[in-house]
């Protein structure tokens, strides 16, 4: 009854339709979004079709002898539609993992979907996996503000954006992302020893393919940047991507007047904010200092959760 087979580019228009039309895809599917690093990672992901008709994606990578969903990507997992159905969604496990086990892989890391992103309920994989599979969890967690019910403010983060709003600063959405680069590249290397994920001609890149999807917003002394917030937006979940401020942009609580506005604008049109994960080393580690300043605008704590199972 189903057929799996492996995504190639030809199969684009079948796969980005699926994604537009499915119950708990976003954007970051689309192969406008997921192939600008197709040179990092060697593509694995797979399409099941049911009686002929594409019924279920799964995007994935391979590296070495695991399967990822994806590694690329900050969630993944099966894509599902509104036909999709527990029984068959357990035996669409079965057959990826025998699937996979063929083609000589060992293990699967697999990272669906947070709940907050689904159009409607779409947790038949993590039964299916629950079923089928001999599972391991890897829990991370991210900071969420609901538009129904909104918790008050630290004092703290009240007093920055009344601070920063009396020094002149102002909150602009901007397509200028060179200038934000500059601060979160320097921030990161100073406190991580990281760069940033993609590169400011990737997030350029990205920009202009999925306009609507991905915005900046900044906040402003004079004509000078000093800090800003990547957004990425779906249809139910705002999501900070990037957040950083200059010296200058933390001495005037500058990020809590940014939030003040991109939080109360987010929330007139969506479901949820999400600040993204304050966890490190594969969620054995909470970052108090971070998850403060997120739960000090009211976020709450929602899982991100991968699984691995040996195949």
């Amino acid at each position: 009854m189903f057929e799996i087979r492996r995504y190639s580019p030809e199969l684009v228009d079948e796969w980005n339709d699926f994604v537009a039309s499915s119950k708990n895809g976003t954007f970051l599917f689309d192969r406008r979004y997921m192939d600008y690093h197709a040179d990092r990672f060697r593509d694995h992901s797979l399409m099941i079709y049911r009686r002929g008709r594409l019924y279920a994606l799964l995007p994935g990578n391979v590296d070495g002898d695991i399967f990822y969903s994806h590694q690329g990507l900050t969630y993944g997992g099966l894509l599902m539609n509104e036909r999709n159905t527990a029984t068959d969604v357990v035996e669409i496990i079965r057959m990826i993992n025998a699937n996979l086990r063929a083609e000589g892989l060992k293990e699967v890391v697999y990272k669906p979907v947070p709940w907050i992103y689904h159009q409607q309920p779409s947790e038949e994989d993590l039964y299916a996996i629950n079923e089928v599979c001999d599972v391991r969890i890897t829990r991370g967690l991210s900071s969420t503000i609901t538009r129904e019910y909104q918790n008050e403010w630290y004092r703290i983060r009240k007093n920055g954006a009344e601070k920063a709003r009396k020094a002149g600063v102002r909150i602009e959405q901007t397509e200028d992302y060179r200038q934000f680069w500059m601060i979160l590249s320097n921030n990161l290397r100073e406190r991580y020893s990281l760069n940033p994920v993609h590169t400011v001609e990737e997030i350029e890149l990205l920009h202009n393919r999925l306009p609507e999807h991905i915005l900046l917003f900044v906040a402003k002394e004079e004509h000078q940047t000093i800090g800003g917030c990547v957004l990425y937006v779906t249809k139910r979940v705002v999501h900070s991507q990037y957040i950083a401020a200059s010296p200058r942009g933390r001495e005037l609580h500058a990020l809590d007047l940014l939030f003040e506005k991109v939080i109360a604008q987010s929330l007139k049109s969506h479901a949820y904010f999400d600040f993204g994960i304050s966890t490190e080393k594969q969620g054995t580690y909470l970052n108090q200092q971070l998850i403060y300043q997120k739960e000090g605008f009211g976020g709450r704590g929602i899982c991100y959760d991968w699984y691995k199972w040996a195949l």
